[in-house]
């Protein structure tokens, strides 16, 4: 009996295993691969680092991408990497073998600071004021390419404004070339990385910017030569040397503190590092982190889409686009993500200017900005067929008012209109360059007295050292 119940538990046993291997035969496990045995982990977008700066941003350089943002529109004090603003203006407008003359303003600066003892009438290449610059951070250089570009230091600081504007820069006004402190010379984190992008864009501001070292040889006017290394120690061999940081700028002053500028590469990807108003001792700590962050948990993936994608997209957009074509970079679409994201989850969005021909398409990922894409337009039939229906009532309307007499009487009219309108016009511009003129006035006796201030103080400090 007892024997006979033990082969059936066996056999039932046998029939239960034969249908689980069926059952896994004909229903097969949905699992994502993930190359070592373990279960898919959700992406989502990675936990960023904490930082003891006041302000930091890492963006992504051809995308745009913000990639960590910590108080970036946050206004600061620059100091010395205003210099790179400077350094693009001068490659943007100069040769590099164009000739550069010291004036007496650069040598006999008050409160010099980091400096390469320039004399007055030396004479120097743009280049090696860009070396001088970027790796001394020499104060009188900088002054010197300034005046040799700008014609004035005024014009210089005008090119700076207007150059800032041009790159979106929203938090940003420069009033001298050097980053010397001025309680109105201030800019923020993500303002100092659209301009290190732009500046990015010059081979001539990679190639000085990554040196470690460069020295300007002795001439008749300057005997020794001039020994420079570059005081960003990620680059230049110390502790904190990192072989994918490739240019950069350092700036410190009392108000401003450590501030750093640092740029990244890592196969197809490039990255700016901005940090301001941090401490000595942590300031390459938080720039080494940020660059981990970046680095190590994003990557540049290309987004498979062909033009008739954004064909269809421009379609639902505007009515205008029907028939268009679309023209796409010659390098393709890329978007930033985080590693193991896919590049099919991103969604678009359209940004039309006032010229259809130019359209801007914003990927975003979870609610992510992930990147720009610069597309082309062209043959937009429905606005074609609009322009020609518009220039048939222009015809229509141009021939019915040729058989009108001439209207005269509204011809004097508006002639007479025209005039008082000027003339009110010219009196209110008139007015209004007269306050201009009456506050530059007011502001130069102002500057003035604080000048003969600041020339009393010394005075009255020399004496009484003097009596001591």
């Amino acid at each position: 009996m007892d024997n006979n119940t033990g082969k059936r538990k066996a056999r039932v046993a046998n029939i239960v295993c034969m249908i689980l291997c069926v059952s896994l035969l004909l229903c097969p496990l949905h699992v994502h691969a993930t190359g070592d045995g373990e279960e898919p982990v959700e992406v989502s977008w990675p936990q960023a680092p904490a930082v003891t700066g006041e302000a930091a941003v890492v963006m992504e350089a051809s995308t745009d991408t913000v990639l960590f943002d910590h108080n970036m529109h946050e206004v600061h004090y620059p100091a010395s990497i205003t210099k790179i603003m400077t350094a693009l203006l001068a490659v943007e407008n100069c040769k590099m073998n164009e000739v550069v003359t010291v004036p007496p303003e650069a040598v006999y600066m008050e409160d010099k600071g980091t400096h390469i003892a320039l004399d007055v009438g030396e004479q120097l290449t743009v280049e090696q004021c860009l070396y001088a610059v970027m790796l001394a951070s020499a104060n009188d250089a900088a002054y010197a390419l300034a005046v040799h570009v700008g014609g004035t230091i005024d014009g210089f600081v005008e090119m700076m404004n207007q150059k800032a504007r041009e790159l979106g820069c929203e938090d940003t006004v420069f009033t001298n070339p050097h980053g010397l402190p001025d309680e109105s010379h201030v800019t923020s984190a993500y303002d100092m990385a659209l301009i290190t992008k732009a500046a990015l864009a010059y081979d001539a501001f990679r190639t000085v910017s990554a040196a470690s070292y460069y020295e300007i040889p002795s001439m008749p006017w300057q005997k020794d030569q001039i020994c420079m290394y570059n005081h960003h120690k990620m680059i230049s061999k110390s502790e904190y040397y990192n072989s994918e940081v490739f240019a950069g700028k350092t700036g410190y002053t009392i108000v401003a503190g450590h501030t750093l500028v640092t740029c990244a590469k890592r196969d197809n990807m490039e990255i700016i590092c901005v940090v301001m108003k941090d401490v000595k001792d942590q300031l390459y700590v938080d720039t080494g982190n940020l660059l981990s962050y970046g680095l190590d948990h994003f990557s540049k993936v290309k987004v498979e889409k062909d033009e008739q994608y954004y064909e269809e997209l421009l379609k639902k957009e505007d009515s205008r686009f029907d028939n268009c074509h679309v023209s796409l970079p010659d390098e393709g679409v890329f978007v930033v993500l985080p590693k193991g994201a896919d590049a099919s989850e991103v969604e678009p969005e359209i940004t039309c200017g006032e010229n259809l021909e130019d359209v801007t398409v914003s990927w975003y990922w979870q609610d992510h900005f992930v990147g720009n894409t610069e597309i082309t337009v062209s043959s937009m039939g429905a606005e074609s067929e609009a322009q020609e229906e518009t220039a048939d009532r222009e015809a229509e309307r141009e021939t019915e008012e040729e058989k009108k007499p001439f209207p005269w009487k509204y011809l004097l009219g508006g002639g007479a209109g025209i005039l008082l309108a000027a003339g009110i016009v010219t009196g209110i511009v008139m007015i209004r360059r007269r306050a201009r003129q009456s506050r530059r006035l007011r502001w130069e006796q102002s500057e003035r007295r604080r000048y003969a201030q600041r020339v009393r103080q010394r005075r009255r400090r020399r004496r009484r050292g003097r009596r001591w």
